[in-house]
C-alpha cells in the first residue's frame, strides 16, 4: 500500500507541474545589508515561531503551487518514524563514509556563530523534504539546532519543477535578515520534473543525456541560477553555505527514467567547480562547501525507497551525520565556540 500511496504522490507532483507549466516565482528581491554592518543582536534565544513540541522549527511561509501553503512531508520539525519508508533506522554511532569537506576555509574569515537558530536556513527540494525520509528531524537530532527549513520537494534551481529554490531563500532572507548560514541542495528537479518548452526533456533521463544540447541547457540554467542567489546571498551577509549533492540513485524509476545517473555524473563536477569558485567570487565574503553524497550512498542500494530515487530515513540520517560532521569540522553552524566568529 504504501508504494502504491508513494507513487500516487508522484503523480500528483507531475500533474501538478504539467498545471503549472513548470515555473517558479522569483520576482522578490531579497534584502541586502551594508558589508560594515553587525548582526543584529538578541538574547541568544530562538523567537520561537512556528515551534512545535518538539521545539523543531516549521515555517508556515513555504509555498507549494502558488499560494497555498504547506509542506511537502507535512511539519518539516516533526519527529516521523525512523523506519518510515522502509528504512530501518540509523543509530547515532553508524558508520558513514568518509568524505573529502575540502579541508579548512581557504581565507582566515571565521564562520559565524550561531546566536539564534534562525540565524541558518535550509533551503531545496525532495532530498530534504520529503514523505520518504525524515531528514528535517534527523539534522535536528544531530545538530541539537532548529534550523529554519524552507526546502519543499518538487522545487527546481533554474528551470522546471513545481517552484523556485531561489525564492525560498527569498522568503528566508526576509524573515531572518541576519542569518548567516544556507544549507542547501538544488538542480535535480530541474532534469526530473524538466521544462518540457525547452525541448525533448525526455531523453535527459538517459544515457546519451550529456551530450545533448537541451540536457546541457537544463544544467547550465540551473548553475546561474544557484550563482545568481549566492551573490545575492552574499550581499545579504551570508558567511557560509553548504551545498550538498545527490547520491547515485536507482535507474528504471518511474520519476528517475532509465538511467538518471548519467546527467548527474556529468553535472557533479560542473557544480562543486561553481561552489568552489563562490570565495573568489565574492571577494572572500562567502564560502561554499561542497558534499558529495555519493560515497555516502555507496554501496546502500537499501536506503531507497522502493521504486523510488528518494531516500528512506535511514539514507537521510546517514546524510544528516554528513553534514554535520562536515560543518563541525569547518567550524559552520557552531554555538559559542572560539572556533566561529561572536
Amino acid at each position: 500500500m504504501r508504494n502504491i500511496d508513494f507513487l500516487r504522490v508522484l503523480g500528483a507532483v507531475g500533474a501538478l507541474c504539467l498545471a503549472t507549466a513548470c515555473g517558479g516565482d522569483d520576482s522578490k528581491a531579497a534584502p541586502t545589508r551594508d558589508d560594515d554592518s553587525t548582526d543584529q543582536t538578541d538574547d541568544g534565544t530562538d523567537d520561537g515561531e512556528n515551534d512545535d513540541a518538539s521545539g523543531s522549527k516549521i515555517d508556515g511561509g513555504s509555498k507549494m503551487d502558488g499560494g497555498n501553503k504547506g509542506n511537502a512531508s507535512g511539519d518539516a520539525g516533526v519527529k516521523v518514524d525512523a523506519g518510515r519508508g522502509g528504512g530501518t533506522g540509523l543509530d547515532s554511532g553508524a558508520d558513514v563514509p568518509k568524505v573529502d569537506a575540502g579541508g579548512p576555509p581557504a581565507s582566515g574569515l571565521k564562520p559565524k556563530c550561531v546566536k539564534k537558530d534562525s540565524q541558518v536556513m535550509i533551503i531545496g527540494d525532495s532530498y530534504i523534504n520529503w514523505i520518504s525520509h525524515t531528514f528535517p528531524q534527523d539534522i535536528v537530532n544531530v545538530s541539537k539546532q532548529n534550523w529554519r527549513m524552507l526546502a519543499v520537494g518538487g522545487f527546481s534551481m533554474g528551470s522546471g519543477g513545481i517552484g523556485s529554490i531561489p525564492k525560498e531563500y527569498d522568503d528566508s532572507i526576509a524573515m531572518d535578515p541576519d542569518a548567516h548560514t544556507i544549507l542547501m541542495d538544488g538542480g535535480g528537479n530541474d532534469l526530473l520534473v524538466a521544462d518540457a518548452s525547452l525541448g525533448n526533456v525526455a531523453d535527459c533521463k538517459t544515457d546519451k543525456a550529456p551530450t545533448l544540447p537541451v540536457c546541457k541547457t537544463i544544467i547550465d540554467k540551473a548553475i546561474t541560477a544557484a550563482d545568481e542567489l549566492l551573490q545575492r546571498a552574499s550581499k545579504a551577509g551570508i558567511r557560509d553555505v553548504i551545498y550538498f549533492f545527490y547520491p547515485h540513485v536507482p535507474n528504471g524509476t518511474a520519476l528517475g527514467g532509465p538511467n538518471p545517473n548519467a546527467m548527474l555524473d556529468y553535472a557533479l563536477p560542473m557544480v562543486k567547480s561553481f561552489c568552489d569558485g563562490v570565495e573568489g567570487k565574492t571577494n572572500g565574503k562567502t564560502r561554499c562547501t561542497f558534499v558529495d553524497m555519493v560515497p555516502v550512498f555507496q554501496g546502500h542500494d537499501d536506503w531507497f525507497f522502493p521504486g523510488d530515487i528518494h531516500p528512506v530515513s535511514v539514507g537521510s540520517q546517514a546524510m544528516a551525520k554528513k553534514i554535520w560532521e562536515v560543518m563541525s569540522d569547518k567550524c559552520i553552524g557552531q554555538k559559542g565556540k572560539d572556533c566561529c566568529e561572536p
